[in-house]
């Protein structure tokens, strides 16, 4: 819950009279707080449920003056057994954390006004242990007339022998005691309250009194309404009867009659205040006057009057407030530049992974105009909340100004590293987030959807221990096949993993298993961070170190580490065994990693959570690791990941988004909602589903949720709501099953639907029979027909609704594929295609000037026929040499044919950025790799062919000649016909594995071309500047290159041969000169490959060269 969450239950039945004086004294209460209000009816027929569905109208109107910070109302009616079963029932539904304060106030009481603000005031100022129970004085009304009001001291001890019955000591007052939920919840009261009829109060303070003592206000909170149809005689007896049942009537007496022996001191407590002060102070006060009267007037007994000791107050504790200067003054906390908003204070410590993110985001500085990345501690707030602890109030005061300050208009995107992020996703609704990347989503969250709601990615978590990178052992260096070190399986962990990890597995000889009783950040997360003990000292000494240690070398010493799932589905240690080299074996069944399935799939070993797959487990790591080639491939993909998801990347899925949000923000400004993940809806079916039962205020919360998106969505969404064969229809039905047939939120969503229904129709009525769809159609045909430019996305999406992809080629416009060979291999389609349908247009546009050199026929004609069977078919050819499309301004067009791309230059070539040249020349020069080649081995002269009158010129020979006779030591050739027939494209991911293999490693890096034409730039010379690399190029003094790269920091042998090539790259010397340009010029090009608006502009022009050239084909 937001804020210092109060917790107000009201339980009634059939109280259509009274109601609307009580609900009306809580919902009134004014002060620095937040309301949780839950009334909990027994099944009243008097129209009380339906004047509380009254006041929730009400209460949720905008017109409702609202003198809290936030009031969250509910109500619920179910058939019960009494009030204290209705009262149980009610807390239940309420739920407050554990230090929560929380109170009932029935149909028959009223809180008194500011009451709440008083409450809120004591528990920001005093700990749990100094005060987790406040009463006031008691108060009787009869009709709106004060009638009588009275401070009896509640001594503990007369509380708990059971006095307090009206009869040997005065009663408290009922309504308006508070209490924190952890001792509401340790005196089992389903048990031991709910079967009680009338004296579960007494009872409640009686078990209350030996959990601690009752702090008393000296004026009332609370007052209770006489009746005057009440007969108080009737149910006074019965109400002693009750209690006789548990302490019989002379039990309490001779528990009178010995708290009078002459040595007792007997004490109660009460809180002042000083009129100069504004901290509360408890004080301890004698209250033997206040025993020898209840033994005179009950026991007739003058005899055994007590000392007196109400001379004797002394101050028990004094409230701590929290210095007012740091209330609002956000001055120095918000950071605000280059579209991130952040609040810089309060990270969690050491698992930083939202601060992490944060410094990553600032340091790249690549969100786009329209959206607003928000970097908030979200794992401080959420933990405070949830604790109760006492500065929650002030954290969320804070939050709600720094919320205050976002820029509207904005589509807002955050991190959050919580485990019980989704329990809490109105404070992100308050904030506006469209789109929270959570370090523990699961498979339900990461479902695409098409609108609405929040869009949940998946995200890594940052990993507290991580050896050097070149201390990181070889396999052979590892003793042990598989470890585990970590705390044991507890109430909190979802499964049962760990505890079958240690018994199961604790005795394996190849294993090392170690069950701990605690994390080894326990302390600094939980005592020094979330509930300071205002010990002060160094957070760094609250980290068992022996214990961090031992568990960052068991990593680096192990093959395999065991990741099981922990109080949520990701864990650190995963993100430590990548970085430490080890192989994870995940053990989460929910869990929903980041990126691509294939990489964890080739990278990770995956286990279910149950007995018999972990018993199991050595067998198959064995298996594994008898086999040096497969366990080597695993290990370099998880180093990829490492690459994209360790410190230095992190972001690299944010990135990603910030590419296609900023071709989401249209020309007139609008923001494009969430494209993927779960829907806000479809998050509440889910939750729902979990349950045993649907329970009205879900279907209620529901049924809202989906009426208020259909009149945003439209009669398009009537399908989704309709389809019992997904699991958001089946929670729509069931939600309509649970409400009775005149339920309000019922009506509301069948007049809705019955709205939409009627303008579905209405459409339908009024749409012609025959309409051109919107945009010119375009189908792609063949096998490299996603090899040209308008079939990816990014340049699908810069225009929008004016172009449309069609599956089948007889209904599109154009026919579109990407080089000539496709025409060949489908003669009777392209045949049949223009004997039905002359007027379609059929285009290769090749991305490829290797294609169009050697296997085109020719790449400087436009207008071409091929024969299929008996027809001729005329198509236009455009490619780099005889069109304008590829000659780029700023960004060449293979680098923006992939958001992948652009996403991991912009954050691997900035891990650069901060070496020197001296640093740059001592890893050259010290670089195991000296030099790489990274191609597929071709030869032959048919690799050679030259066109010098287009600049045009064939390298793969030559660069597998050059390769070949580059000498030294340490010089890397891979690729196809080198060492394997297989294509590195069949790896799960060719380019990361390069990248993954030489960053940091190499001196010079090959990237030549497969051709040279001015104008076509593959990812190759641009892969040098990540993995720090000198690239070579071959390039004459017209090429584009030079707009990129300066010539100072590669290796150009354009013109020389490929024995004078190859000793140019083995001879050359790194100088400073060098260093200097090569860091300007990777400085430059991170700079360029995440500017967004260089990026769209550069896809508009292509966009509009392609079209062009379609309109004048």
């Amino acid at each position: 819950m937001p804020e210092s969450t109060l917790h107000v239950l009201t339980p009634c039945l059939n109280a259509r009279a009274t109601i609307d004086r009580t609900v009306l004294s809580i919902v009134t209460q004014s002060g620095d707080f937040a309301i949780r209000y839950h009334i909990q009816d027994g099944g009243s027929t008097d129209g009380t449920l339906e004047r509380l569905a009254w006041w929730r109208r009400r209460l949720n109107s905008r017109g409702f003056p609202l003198c809290c910070l936030s009031l969250d109302f509910t109500f619920s009616s179910t058939p019960d057994a009494g009030l204290y079963d209705t009262i149980c029932k009610g807390f239940d539904a309420l739920n407050p954390p554990s230090n929560a304060f929380m109170t009932w106030v029935t149909t028959d009481d009223v809180l008194m006004p500011g009451a709440l603000a008083f409450i809120d005031n004591v528990a920001g100022q005093f700990t749990p242990e100094q005060i987790s129970w406040v009463g006031g004085a008691s108060a009787v009304m009869r009709g709106d007339i004060p009638t009588m009001q009275s401070s009896t001291p509640m001594p503990k001890e007369v509380l708990r022998a059971g006095l307090c019955d009206g009869v040997h000591w005065d009663r408290p007052q009922r309504g308006g005691t508070f209490f924190r939920k952890w001792m509401w919840s340790s005196i089992n009261p389903k048990e031991r309250i709910a079967p009680m009829k009338l004296a579960g109060d007494w009872n409640l303070w009686r078990l209350f009194a030996g959990k601690a003592s009752l702090t008393q206000a000296r004026f009332p909170l609370a007052a209770s309404y006489l009746s005057e149809d009440r007969p108080p005689g009737d149910a006074q007896e019965a109400y002693l009867q009750e209690i006789g049942m548990i302490v019989p009537e002379d039990t309490r007496r001779q528990a009178l009659g010995k708290l009078g022996h002459a040595k007792a001191d007997i004490r109660y407590r009460f809180v002042t205040t000083d009129d100069d002060d504004p901290r509360l102070r408890i004080m301890d006060a004698g209250g033997n006057a206040f025993v020898s009267a209840a033994i005179r007037k009950v026991l007739d007994d003058a005899a055994d009057t007590l000392p007196s000791n109400e001379n004797t107050s002394r101050q028990y504790a004094r409230g701590n407030i929290p210095d007012p200067s740091e209330n609002f003054d956000l001055g120095d906390i918000i950071w605000h530049r280059d579209n991130i908003v952040a609040y810089d204070k309060d990270w969690q410590f050491p698992a930083i992974t939202e601060q992490h993110a944060f410094h990553q985001m600032r340091d790249v500085a690549s969100v786009p105009d329209g959206v607003t990345y928000v970097a908030y501690p979200w794992a401080n707030l959420i933990d405070k909340l949830q604790t109760g602890a006492m500065d929650a109030s002030l954290h969320m005061r804070k939050f709600q100004e720094f919320i205050g300050q976002l820029p509207k208009g904005t589509l807002r995107v955050t991190t959050c590293q919580h485990i019980k992020m989704r329990e809490f996703l109105h404070l992100f609704e308050q904030a506006g987030i469209s789109h929270i990347f959570w370090s523990h989503a699961t498979h339900r969250e990461t479902v695409t959807h098409d609108t609405g709601g929040f869009a949940i990615h998946p995200f890594p978590l940052y990993p507290v221990q991580v050896p050097e990178a070149d201390s990181i052992p070889s396999v052979t260096e590892r003793p042990y096949l598989f470890s585990f070190i970590g705390a044991k399986s507890n109430q909190y962990y979802m499964t049962r993993a760990r505890e079958w990890i240690l018994d199961l597995l604790k005795d394996h000889p190849k294993g090392l298993i170690i069950g701990r009783d605690n994390w080894h950040y326990n302390k600094v997360v939980y005592e020094h961070q979330i509930k300071p003990k205002g010990t002060g000292g160094n957070a760094d000494d609250l980290i068992d170190k022996p214990a961090s240690e031992q568990f960052k070398i068991s990593m680096a010493k192990s093959i395999f580490s065991l990741c099981p799932s922990g109080t949520g589905p990701n864990s650190i240690r995963l993100w430590e065994t990548l970085g430490a080299g080890a192989i994870p074996v995940i053990l989460a069944d929910t869990y929903a990693p980041p990126g691509n399935p294939d990489l964890w799939q080739a990278g990770a070993v995956i286990c279910k959570e149950d007995a018999e797959a972990i018993a199991a487990l050595p067998a198959r790591l064995e298996e594994i690791a008898a086999d040096p080639a497969r366990l080597e491939k695993m290990r370099k993909v998880g180093q990829q990941l490492w690459l994209i998801y360790g410190p230095h990347a992190f972001v690299y899925d944010i990135q990603k988004l910030m590419l296609r949000l900023a071709q989401d923000v249209t020309d007139t400004g609008d923001i494009a909602g969430p494209q993927t993940s779960g829907t806000f809806r479809e998050m509440l079916a889910a939750d729902m589903a979990d349950r045993p039962e649907v329970v009205v205020k879900d279907a209620v919360m529901l049924l809202r949720v989906c009426a208020g998106d259909l009149l945003l969505e439209g009669p398009d969404l009537l399908k989704t709501l309709h389809d019992d064969s997904t699991l958001l229809g089946q929670m729509v039905q069931l939600s309509q099953d649970a409400l009775a047939a005149e339920h309000p939120t019922l009506k509301h969503f069948r007049n809705v639907v019955s709205h939409a229904e009627t303008q579905a129709q209405q459409t339908r009525k009024a749409a012609p029979r025959r309409m051109r769809k919107a945009g010119l159609g375009l189908c792609f045909v063949g096998r490299h027909s996603n090899r040209t430019p308008l079939s990816y996305e990014g340049f699908q999406q810069v225009l929008g609704g004016r172009i449309r992809v069609e599956q089948d080629p007889f209904k599109a416009d154009v026919v579109m594929t990407g080089f000539n060979l496709d025409l060949k291999e489908n003669p009777e389609l392209f045949g049949k295609l223009v004997r039905e349908r002359p007027e379609t247009r059929i285009m290769v546009i090749s991305e490829e000037p290797l294609w169009d050199s050697l296997w085109s026929g020719g790449f400087a004609s436009t207008s071409r026929k091929i024969k299929c069977g008996d027809t001729d078919v005329a198509y236009t050819f455009l490619n780099h040499s005889n069109s304008a499309i590829y000659d780029f301004d700023r960004i060449p067009y293979f680098l923006l044919t992939d958001n992948d791309l652009l996403a991991r230059y912009g954050l691997l070539i900035k891990q650069n950025s901060a070496l020197s040249s001296r640093d740059l020349l001592a890893r050259w020069n010290n670089a195991p790799i000296s030099a790489a080649f990274i191609a597929e081995k071709r030869e032959g002269d048919k690799y050679e062919k030259s066109f010098p009158d287009h600049a045009l010129y064939g390298l793969s020979s030559y660069r597998s000649e050059v390769a070949a006779k580059t000498r030294g030591k340490g010089v890397l050739r891979e690729g196809k016909g080198w060492h394997s027939d297989k294509p590195r494209q069949d790896l799960p991911d060719w380019h990361l594995d390069k990248l993954a293999a030489l960053t940091g490693r190499v001196r010079v890096m090959s990237s030549f071309e497969n051709t040279h034409q001015h104008h076509y730039i593959s990812e190759k010379i641009i892969d040098a500047f990540v993995v720090g690399g000198i690239p070579t190029y071959y390039a004459d003094e017209n090429h584009g290159i030079y707009k990129l790269v300066s010539p100072a920091c590669m290796i150009n042998t354009f013109g020389q041969s490929a024995s004078a090539a190859a000793k140019s790259i083995s001879e050359t010397t790194p100088n400073p000169e060098m260093a200097e340009a090569w860091l300007e010029t990777a400085q430059n090009l991170q700079s360029l490959l995440v500017d967004h608006k260089a990026i769209l502009a550069e896809r508009h022009r292509i966009a509009e060269a392609v079209l062009k050239a379609i309109e004048t084909s």
